[in-house]
C-alpha cells in the first residue's frame, strides 16, 4: 500500500471518492476543493491518496491547519477534514495509514494536536476515530431557522 500526495492523474478517482463521501455536495464544488487541496507547497491544506497494489486509488484523506479546534489547547491545530476508504478496501489499515500521513504533515508544520469531527450518529466514524486514539471532546447540535419567519 502506498500513501502519497495526489497526482493530476489521481483527480478523477479522488473526485469519485469525494462524491461517495459527500454525495450532497455538487460536482463543481468537489472540483473546486480538489484544486484548492492540490496546490503545490500549500502550508494550510494537504491531501493524501492511498494506492492499492494494483495501482488503483482506494482512499484519500484531506487535512488542514485550523487556528482553533474544539477541545484543543494549542494552535494551529492539524484537522482531519475528511477521510474515505473504498468499501472493498476497509479493515486493512488504509485509514490508519492516511491519518498517519496527515498527522506527519501537521507535525512538520509545528502542530502538537490533531482534531477531527463527524456527525453524532456516524457510529462507524466514531469507532474509527476512537480506534486511532482520538477522544470525544464535545458534542454539538446545530440549529437553523430561516430569517423572516415568526417563532411560534
Amino acid at each position: 500500500m502506498i500513501v502519497r500526495s495526489p497526482l493530476d492523474s489521481d483527480h478523477e478517482a479522488w473526485l469519485r471518492m469525494r462524491m461517495e463521501l459527500w454525495p450532497h455536495r455538487p460536482g463543481p464544488t468537489h472540483c473546486e476543493e480538489i484544486r484548492e487541496y492540490a496546490v503545490p507547497q500549500s502550508t494550510r491544506m494537504a491531501a493524501f491518496i492511498a494506492i492499492d497494489p494494483t495501482g488503483a486509488a482506494c482512499g484519500f484523506a484531506e487535512a488542514a491547519l485550523r487556528d482553533v479546534a474544539e477541545g484543543c489547547t494549542s494552535h494551529p491545530v492539524g484537522y482531519l477534514e475528511g477521510i474515505y476508504v473504498s468499501p472493498d478496501s476497509r479493515t486493512r489499515g488504509i485509514g490508519r495509514l492516511l491519518v498517519r500521513a496527515a498527522e506527519r504533515w501537521a507535525a512538520s508544520l509545528g502542530c502538537t494536536e490533531m482534531a477531527s469531527d463527524c456527525l453524532h450518529d456516524n457510529e462507524d466514524s466514531i469507532r474509527f476515530h476512537r480506534a486511532l486514539g482520538f477522544e470525544v471532546t464535545e458534542q454539538l447540535v446545530h440549529f437553523r431557522r430561516p430569517l423572516g419567519t415568526q417563532a411560534q
